[in-house]
């Protein structure tokens, strides 16, 4: 009788193929968020044939994984202990061909590291890019943008790795993608995107960099950096989707940002945190918490200040109740797989 495979039998298979890996990791160290329990083992594939192998063995030895890049979207949950990782942060090749017109990146390279690689080559379109800290695998998957630019707007193709092993190509009208949507979300076969290529079209250098200086300095001012953060949790404004299910908030959320946004009373910058307006969100609502779960600069941005996911899940849960499907979440909360 044949035996089982297990995870013993990949660590060995790992390093008779000579792959990197980490067994027993504490996510609370690893992910992004520094949540989560500990995982098995997280596998660092350096090539796309090395991903490939690897996800071969695994799903011939009917092993459950779950490949991720840097992890910056996603909540991994405190009480849960997890299998198999395989992160994509290794796979990370970038080049320009001249007679396409064309960047190749694979899934694992920074979008940073894309937008600042397309500044080299004077190409517009990435600038909004800059300060995403994802890989291209997952903001193709998302449809990742920020100040105006996305994904959408620059891609060409994405190369998958489908369940039988084989190698898909999506052409651009083939990815369906929309605010924070693509196919890949829609689907729930198991694809694996491997790399994305992207067009290029020329401008000039310094108004791209101008752009993407202003960008990085709003960037800055108006999201969180003093904590863990993965962004924003909701696609699009938390505050609007509020004054759509209370008359008096829309009326005195629409003052506060005509006073201190638009006309700028009382200084000539508008300020860098809402605090005002997420007290009186929190009151207005009835929403609870013992350990402040948002950024005091944007109610629609999670902290990690020593908090147990349960504090975090829990201001998910009630703002979905009050919000309901007005908008969609962006961060992935990774149950145990």
């Amino acid at each position: 009788m044949n035996k089982i495979p297990d995870l013993k039998d990949l660590l060995a298979w790992l390093s008779s193929k000579s792959i990197e890996f980490s067994s027993n990791v504490p996510l609370s160290q690893f992910s992004w968020f520094k949540t989560g329990g500990i995982t098995d083992v997280i596998v660092f594939p350096d090539s796309k044939y090395t991903l490939s192998i690897c996800i071969s063995w695994i799903r011939e030895a009917g092993l459950n994984f779950k490949v991720v890049g840097e992890t910056s979207n996603l909540i991994f949950l405190d009480d849960i202990d997890y299998g198999i990782l395989i992160s994509t942060t290794k796979i990370n090749s970038l080049y320009y061909t001249a007679d396409s017109c064309l960047i190749t990146a694979d899934c694992g390279v920074l979008l940073p590291v894309l937008s600042r690689y397309a500044l080299s080559l004077s190409a517009k379109g990435f600038e909004g890019l800059e300060g995403i800290p994802g890989t291209v695998g997952a903001g193709v998957f998302m449809n990742a943008g920020a100040y105006g630019d996305e994904i959408k707007d620059v891609i060409e193709s994405v190369d998958v790795i489908l369940p039988s092993g084989d190698i898909k190509t999506y052409l651009f009208d083939d990815l369906k993608l929309a605010h924070r949507n693509s196919i890949f979300r829609l689907k729930t076969n198991d694809e694996i995107i491997i790399s994305a290529c992207f067009k290029v079209e020329f401008c000039d250098s310094f108004a791209i960099y101008n752009r993407m200086s202003l960008f990085h300095s709003k960037r800055h001012k108006y999201q969180e950096f003093m904590y863990p953060t993965l962004g924003s949790v909701y696609s699009s404004s938390v505050y609007r989707a509020l004054a759509k299910k209370n008359i008096w908030f829309k009326f005195v959320s629409s003052v506060y940002y005509l006073v201190f946004y638009k006309w700028k009373i009382f200084r000539r910058e508008a300020p860098d945190n809402r605090k005002w307006l997420n007290d009186f969100t929190v009151s207005q609502f009835g929403i609870s918490y013992k350990n402040q779960p948002f950024s005091n600069k944007d109610m629609n941005t999670l902290i990690n200040n020593g908090h147990h996911t349960d504090e975090i899940l829990n201001y998910i849960d009630q703002l979905n109740r009050i919000i309901g499907s007005d908008i969609m979440i962006e961060n992935e909360i990774v149950e145990k797989f």
